[in-house]
């Protein structure tokens, strides 16, 4: 904070947003000030006493913590609150704090964390393209992100407290098939660690994102687009997984039928002509 430039009025720049001041009234305040005003002037928006967000530093602190009457007692609040995941940071010390303060159960997450921030600086986890479509290194490759899943599912199971949702797994799903998965394959790890997630049904607007597209495409192509709106109703409607040998086999017919219909509808137009 001494590092930021500070105008007459007591104002510092914004460091993102051009010609914005920001007032920082308690920038000159120990911890321990800070501590006292809460307990004295400001009651939690919740309700109730700053009791259970005390004992949250006590605890990422790793050890005491008592409650602030006066200047005279030291307080904590060293510690930094934030996603579990987050690998901004070097270590957690405030996940690790709960560990050391009785809290083992966390290990589990704390050793996910520090696997995924060591993943996150290996290039060869990474594609060399950025989502920009310009070189240089991108997004976690499709191998990576499945290790990941499999390894946060792993760890849900070792903590025995769900730190994913079904939602979300369907969220990564259609993320994965946007970006290289036509396996649904985050939906198929997920029963791995006991956990049955329902396939994703296609909503309306993509089947009619779909629809348009083959208006559009199709005349350029010289298709048909009855046998195109044929191949997308097995896809989108009879066949929207192919799980099953059978499903695949029964799918594989119906191509066949659709395209031996095309064959022999333009050889008609052929000889009509």
């Amino acid at each position: 904070m001494r590092e930021r430039e500070t105008n007459s009025r007591g104002l510092n720049p914004h460091h993102e947003i051009p010609d914005a001041l920001v007032l920082t009234p308690i920038a000159d305040w120990e911890t321990d000030e800070v501590w006292k005003y809460l307990f004295s002037h400001n009651p939690p928006p919740w309700g109730g006493r700053h009791d259970f967000m005390l004992d949250l530093y006590r605890q990422a602190g790793g050890g005491e913590c008592p409650m602030v009457l006066d200047l005279n007692t030291p307080s904590c609040g060293g510690s930094r609150f934030g996603c579990w995941t987050c690998t901004v940071v070097k270590e957690d010390r405030s996940m690790q704090g709960f560990i050391e303060s009785g809290e083992t159960w966390m290990q589990p997450l704390n050793t996910f964390r520090n696997w995924l921030k060591s993943v996150r600086e290996k290039p060869e986890a990474r594609d060399n393209m950025r989502r920009n479509n310009t070189i240089g290194i991108g997004p976690f490759n499709s191998e990576t992100r499945k290790i990941i899943l499999r390894r946060l599912l792993k760890t849900e199971q070792e903590v025995g407290r769900q730190l994913i949702s079904n939602e979300e797994i369907r969220y990564i799903q259609s993320q994965w098939n946007q970006d290289f998965d036509v396996q649904n394959s985050a939906i198929r790890i997920a029963p791995d660690y006991g956990r049955e997630v329902q396939k994703m049904a296609i909503s309306k607007q993509t089947i009619l994102l779909n629809k348009d597209l083959i208006d559009t495409l199709a005349p350029r192509y010289k298709l048909q687009e009855a046998w195109v709106d044929d191949l997308l109703f097995l896809v989108e409607r009879k066949y929207p997984t192919i799980d099953s040998g059978k499903a695949k086999n029964a799918m594989v017919d119906d191509v066949i039928k659709i395209i031996d219909n095309a064959v022999r509808q333009t050889e008609i137009n052929t000889q009509l002509a």
